[in-house]
């Protein structure tokens, strides 16, 4: 993983992951998805999708205005 990089989203799956990779990437903001599959079963486990720490506010925001993610009230 590249340095200074933040976790905004983890899922069990993978397709939703990809989703919400390609929404940032519209917005011109980069991300990178990690799979962390279980050593034993490969397609259980995290699917987790990081951004530049510098891009963190503006992703989120993002993410939030199209429901992908939770608002906090």
């Amino acid at each position: 993983m590249k340095e200074d990089w933040v976790l905004i989203y983890a899922s069990t799956e993978l397709f939703k992951a990809k989703i919400v990779e390609d929404i940032l990437k519209q917005h011109g903001i980069e991300s990178h998805i990690l799979e962390k599959g279980d050593s034993a079963i490969p397609s259980v486990g995290e699917v987790r999708l990081y951004t530049p720490a510098g891009r963190v506010e503006e992703a989120i925001d993002i993410l939030k205005k199209e429901e992908l993610i939770e608002v906090d009230e």
